[in-house]
């Protein structure tokens, strides 16, 4: 044997393809049951022990999926794929394709496993009904040989079930160079974009890990996340609970806009061969919009020393005619006092505008928040919110604070806003709170060939299985008025199933 045949038949060894598949199933379980991916050193030394960190840490069980030795088990797979198709694919082909001697020989006549038949019938008659018989079969082509008193059949079906193995295994290449690219090559990360903010950047997983690291990765776009949103259930039983969140997202490149979405969980948009999936959101402690009203402190002051005036007088009051009289003027008081507040004007204020009018004077805002007490309290869905605007007024400039809360707001307005002369009360009626959208963004070069490569798989296994290769060899030949029937038979699977169908069937249409 030459050095180049004992070359394939070593790397083609069923063995040795079997053996590296073993290993990359017990590291894949290890990396996706056992062993956390990705974690630092100080994480398995707690978690394992030093001794196992040590041994985690120098044999890359920390990044199994990425590990050179990983990857060239999945060569080694490939390469034992291809030379076992060298090795065994050209003897099959040709044992399918191949000349095929398409008569009967005398040796095969004296099988056991030859069937004869012997019919009172001229020979005619019956080449009619053993070609209607294979007909039946499937046999869509029956080559004949005549000679004097004999004639010789041939039918065959299924050889393109042959073309299974080199059809799975061309599959199978396929499978693992995807697999490989995307082990090599592919990458995955996250990126937090609040509304209304773009970014080409995202922070790239640790190995192995669905946490992001330090590590930064450039996009070849931009991508802008116009506006986010919940939905909520309405059923009664889980009403309140978010459904789904979703984002509104446009791809920018080259400062053009190349494509917008709208995307949710489960619903990912692909751009370029990165997929850009829905991952998480939260709120980023500002606020998206609001409502402020704004009130003549002065009338206020009015309403609210009449109230007290009232007050005082019916607790004072002697007769009940007094006392009716006065309560009277008090809910007069309350009306106005209702009617001040529901025709104050109204501001609407966005996140991101840098001045607030009212009443024709500008305010510039220079901060904002939801919870001014304790930002972190936001996520619970506790607010303080607050803008702080800067005030130019009569020759005086000052810091004013808009608060919602009017047992806060109006001291703060005391403090802050009137003792400059400054007339308006400005609270905080309605307010919406801004969030960021989590996106996880991967791009695995290999993703369509494993698919491509599954589905060449599937196609080869189905051809390999569902279809099976057969041949019947037929010699009609006439003796003393009667006519000899002889068949032999070839099949790649299920040969005795086949020889006993021809025998008990044959003879029927024979007979």
């Amino acid at each position: 044997m030459s050095l180049i045949n004992k070359t394939i038949k070593i790397l083609g060894s069923p063995k040795l393809g079997v053996f590296a598949l073993i290993i990359l199933a017990i590291l894949t379980v290890i990396g996706s049951t056992y062993i956390k991916q990705g974690e630092t050193y100080f994480t398995y030394v707690r978690e394992y022990g030093e001794t196992a960190a040590k041994i985690i840490w120098m044999l890359w069980l920390d990044k199994i999926f990425h590990a050179w030795y990983y990857q060239l088990l999945m060569v080694i797979v490939g390469i034992s794929v291809i030379f076992a198709t060298i090795d065994r694919f050209p003897r099959i082909f040709l044992s399918a394709y191949g000349k095929v001697n398409k008569k009967l020989s005398e040796k095969i006549l004296k099988k056991k496993t030859t069937l004869k038949f012997e019919v009172n019938k001229p020979i005619r008659e019956v080449l009619e009904k053993v070609l209607t018989f294979l007909g039946d079969k499937g046999f869509k082509s029956v080559d004949k040989i005549e000679e004097d008193n004999a004639v010789y059949l041939f039918a065959e079906k299924g050889k393109v079930s042959r073309l299974g193995m080199l059809v799975t295994h061309i599959g199978i290449i396929v499978f693992l160079v995807g697999a490989f690219m995307g082990s090599y090559f592919g990458i995955r990360g996250q990126v937090e974009i609040a509304e209304g903010e773009a970014a080409n950047i995202f922070y790239k997983f640790r190995e192995g890990s669905l946490q992001p690291g330090n590590e930064v990765v450039e996009l070849p776009f931009t991508i802008k996340v116009n506006k986010f949103w919940l939905d909520f259930y309405d059923s009664e039983k889980f009403k309140g609970a978010v459904k789904s969140f979703n984002s509104e997202i446009e791809i920018w490149k080259e400062g053009k806009l190349v494509e917008k979405k709208v995307i949710k969980v489960n619903h990912p948009m692909v751009y370029g061969g990165y997929r850009i999936f829905q991952a998480s959101y939260g709120k980023t402690g500002e606020i998206k919009r609001a409502k402020l009203i704004v009130v003549d402190y002065n009338k206020m002051l009015d309403i609210m020393k009449a109230i007290s005036h009232v007050n005082k007088q019916l607790e004072e009051a002697k007769t009940p005619e007094e006392k009716e009289k006065l309560q009277k003027l008090m809910k007069e008081l309350e009306t106005q006092s209702i009617i001040l507040f529901s025709q104050a004007p109204r501001v609407n204020y966005s996140f991101g505008e840098r001045v607030i009018k009212v009443e024709g004077i500008p305010l510039q805002v220079i901060n904002q928040t939801l919870n001014y007490k304790n930002p972190m309290l936001v996520n619970q869905d506790i607010y303080d919110p607050v803008i702080v605007v800067r005030v130019k007024y009569n020759g005086k400039e000052f810091n004013l604070p808009i608060l919602a809360d009017p047992n806060v707001a109006i001291p703060a307005f005391n403090q802050f806003g009137y003792k400059h002369g400054f007339p308006y009360l400005i609270m905080i009626e309605e307010f919406e709170p801004r969030y960021f959208s989590g996106l996880q963004i991967s791009n695995f070069p290999g993703t369509n060939l494993i698919w491509l490569g599954t589905i060449i798989v599937v196609f080869g296994t189905m051809l390999a299985f569902y279809t099976i290769h057969r041949r019947v060899w037929i010699k009609l030949e006439e003796k003393e008025g009667k006519t000899l029937v002889y068949v032999a038979i070839y099949s790649q699977k299920f040969k005795e199933s086949f020889l006993r169908d021809i025998k008990e069937n044959l003879s029927k249409y024979l007979t």
